[in-house]
């Protein structure tokens, strides 16, 4: 008889044990906690700034879905050239030496823009002279440069007075540059003189209008 409440003794021990567990209260700081801190973060009132009033609230845009339209791209449409704002008076080639050239224009809407390229005359000429380098023999140098006779002028004058209002060149007691310009910029009726020698110039004239 004795052995049958000893299992009997035991599940009582046990249920009571399990009873007990759990009523049992939970350690101070035990069960779930909140990642990096020790519990769940507070709602904590926050006093509003004052609103400057440079924003004005409206209504959120609605949240893009998935199945929206799929953007794509364009060209942009073809930048058409930029017409030339000045007026083509002159556009020649001269072959000097020949005749020097004059002409007027009553320059009503400024600026009036003369540019030229010279191309002068080439000298070849064939130096014998000792070498530098090497066994420091005699021997035939070539050499090219310009002629010293080339050169190119072209004048600007006031029609009415003559006096000169502007003057460009190439040459003689002009500088060695090959391109070069005139601007004036105010009104006038002007006489333009071409002149050279031994070169090849590419002028060309040009006014605000005409």
């Amino acid at each position: 008889m004795a052995e049958l409440y000893k299992p009997l003794s035991i599940i009582i021990v046990l249920v009571l044990t399990l009873a007990s567990a759990g009523c049992a209260e939970l350690p101070p700081g035990g069960g779930f906690e909140w990642p990096g801190s020790s519990s769940p973060p507070a709602e904590v009132p926050i006093e509003d700034e004052p609103d400057p009033g440079y924003l004005t609230p409206v209504t959120p845009y609605a949240t893009a879905t998935s199945d929206m339209a799929t953007p794509t791209l364009s060209r942009p449409p073809n930048a058409s050239p930029t017409p030339d704002a000045y007026v083509t008076l002159y556009d020649q080639t001269i072959q000097y030496p020949q005749a020097a050239k004059a002409y007027t224009f009553d320059l009503t809407r400024p600026p009036l823009i003369i540019e030229f390229e010279v191309e002068p005359k080439m000298i070849t000429r064939i130096k014998h002279a000792k070498s530098d380098y090497g066994s420091r023999k005699y021997k035939d140098f070539t050499q090219v440069f310009p002629s010293e006779d080339a050169w190119f002028r072209v004048t600007v004058r006031d029609r009415e007075s003559g006096a000169i209002v502007a003057e460009e060149g190439f040459g003689r007691t002009y500088s060695a540059n090959t391109r070069n310009r005139i601007f004036i910029g105010r009104t006038g009726n002007y006489q333009i003189d071409l002149a050279g020698n031994e070169a090849k110039v590419h002028i060309l004239i040009r006014a605000g209008g005409v």
